[in-house]
């Protein structure tokens, strides 16, 4: 199972670099994001452009990877008619969808990667992280609950004809209701509550509050529990989801286009 893990990754990612609209997310799309980003806090102070122009744009466009990358592999698979190919395999299509969006998420990070490296350079914006190792485990814990809200959207687009229009439709929502450029106490009171039950949410929240100077346990116990609360919700709706797809596939035979 593991060496079928790694070479879907393998394979995956040197498929998605082959298509020209990817190669723009990953290499274009950070630059323009973080050029948006720093021109609307030019005038901001060095903790809000961190948290709102480096943290923010790198998050929008390793968002924009996943979501654009996971949901159109799907509909991709399905109109090569490789789909129920894939779900009959040896191999579990769990793993080779996990494999999928790992490959994902790896060039979505680099993508996150550009875009500071791109603002340090042009910008000449300062990155301090006062505690690297609590920054870096952050990241590690930030990259699993997308990875896992990546899966229960993956399978529902499976269970979806429409999977484009919803790819489409939930990028730009996204970046806003999750506050990925402001904070999300700006947002209507009836918007905030869908804005925590989504993972991403407190996933840039606990970035943010791992990068305050002097930042306690207190300070960051709760956006690390709320992501751990909502990584274990979606992990419980993944598996409903792969349920339903498994159901949807081995009774009605529907996966197809047609």
């Amino acid at each position: 199972m593991m060496r079928a893990l790694f070479q879907t990754i393998r394979v995956h990612m040197g498929l998605s670099m082959a298509r020209p609209m990817f190669q723009f997310i990953i290499w274009l799309s950070p630059l323009f994001l973080a050029t948006i980003a720093i021109f609307i806090y030019s005038s901001a102070s060095p903790e809000e452009i961190f948290h709102y122009v480096i943290l923010g744009s790198g998050f929008m466009a390793l968002w924009s990877s996943i979501v654009f990358s996971s949901a159109s592999d799907i509909n991709r698979e399905r109109f090569y008619g490789t789909l129920e190919i894939i779900f009959v395999a040896p191999v579990p299509f769990v793993v080779i969808l996990i494999g999928k969006i790992i490959g994902n998420t790896v060039w979505g990070f680099l993508s996150m990667v550009i875009s500071f490296v791109y603002l340090m350079i042009i910008f000449q914006v300062e990155i301090t992280i006062p505690n690297p190792f609590a920054f870096v485990s952050a990241i590690i814990l930030v990259l699993f609950a997308l990875i896992v809200f990546s899966f229960f959207l993956s399978l529902a687009f499976t269970l979806s004809r429409q999977a484009e229009a919803l790819m489409n439709f939930i990028e730009y929502p996204i970046y806003l209701i999750c506050g990925f450029m402001f904070p999300v106490t700006i947002l209507p009171l009836w918007v905030q509550p869908l804005s925590y039950a989504l993972p991403p949410t407190w996933a840039i929240e606990l970035l943010r509050v791992v990068t305050v100077e002097n930042s306690t346990f207190e300070s960051i116990k709760i956006p690390l529990t709320g992501l751990l609360i909502t990584t274990m919700i979606y992990v419980a709706l993944g598996y409903s989801c792969y349920r339903a797809v498994e159901r949807k596939a081995r009774i009605s035979g529907k996966l197809g286009v047609y």
